[in-house]
């Protein structure tokens, strides 16, 4: 049975991680990171924080919703995103803040989210530096090739899409599910990598191959997966993995709220995204022209 597998960042040797990460990502998608350097007291506050924002009433959370002929930033209710092209509904909120300076709840109505939120960002951005840096040399590039074509990320949206999204799956204690109900579709992710923190409900599976496998949460540990922005950049040497989230048989689980924190990273809005192979078949891509493209067709309304 094929596995996620696990890499160790704490002891700095570089040729190693470069080399389990290339691997990684040129056959699963998917990698499990510890030891990142993120501590989980900065994870665990925008989890109570963003718990108590999506707990509040429909008619507050809406306040803040996302404008889909703006941007990107704001909240994000139950089936306003379907992911899975052949699924009725997806039981899931979410918040999108691209920037410090993004649309966030009032401090009267969540004192610590925005604080929270931004923290734990740009934390996630200098892992995502680390991480850039090592998959340029993984496929013979200068170190920073893909630092530099992701200047702006989580400064300004003008600049960069790249988006911190904080998700919430309420309980489905009193739901009766439908087939076709989900929490989150079949979907891969759209940009250049995603790092994934999770909390130990689980119901995330990752398609390798023709076989579904799950991807348990290890406790310290945050998940990262390619997009197809990097798929394409790379001419397919890495692979962006369909996944989805599923609602556990389990009652137990049904009873409960499941929470995650996505770190979708893209390249600058202004960067053209060729083959790095020189392979002319397809044409260079818009980083942000492709987002838009992807995004219109997930948001239902």
């Amino acid at each position: 049975m094929a596995a996620i597998p696990i890499v160790d960042l704490d002891d700095n040797k570089t040729d190693r991680v470069v080399k389990q990460l290339d691997e990684a990502f040129s056959t699963v998608g998917f990698v499990y990171l510890t030891n990142h350097g993120i501590q989980q007291a900065t994870i665990d506050s925008v989890l109570k924080a963003s718990k108590h924002f999506f707990q509040l009433p429909d008619d507050v959370k809406n306040q803040t919703r996302r404008d889909s002929s703006k941007d990107n930033d704001g909240y994000v209710g139950i089936n306003q995103e379907i992911l899975g092209t052949n699924n009725l509904q997806e039981i899931k909120e979410a918040y999108n803040v691209t920037s410090s300076n993004s649309i966030f709840p009032s401090e009267e109505l969540d004192p610590e989210f925005r604080s929270a939120v931004v923290s734990l960002a740009l934390e996630l951005t200098e892992l995502t530096k680390r991480l850039l840096t090592f998959m340029a040399l993984a496929l013979g590039l200068e170190d920073n090739f893909f630092v530099d074509r992701h200047r702006f990320m989580f400064q300004d949206q003008t600049k960069n899409a790249t988006t911190f999204r904080t998700l919430y799956y309420p309980s489905l204690a009193d739901t009766h599910i439908q087939p076709g109900v989900v929490r989150c579709g079949a979907h891969s992710d759209y940009g250049t990598i995603t790092l994934l923190l999770q909390d130990d409900v689980g119901g995330l599976q990752v398609l390798s191959g023709t076989e579904w496998i799950s991807a348990v949460p290890i406790p310290g540990s945050i998940l990262v997966n390619l997009g197809d922005l990097m798929q394409f950049w790379t001419a397919g040497r890495y692979t962006a993995t369909v996944h989805r989230v599923l609602v556990p048989e389990e009652e137990i689980r049904r009873k409960s709220t499941r929470q995650s924190i996505a770190f979708f990273v893209h390249p600058d809005n202004d960067v053209m995204v060729s083959q790095l192979n020189g392979c002319n078949d397809h044409p260079p891509v818009g980083a942000l022209d492709y987002l838009k493209t992807r995004l219109s067709a997930t948001y239902k309304y």
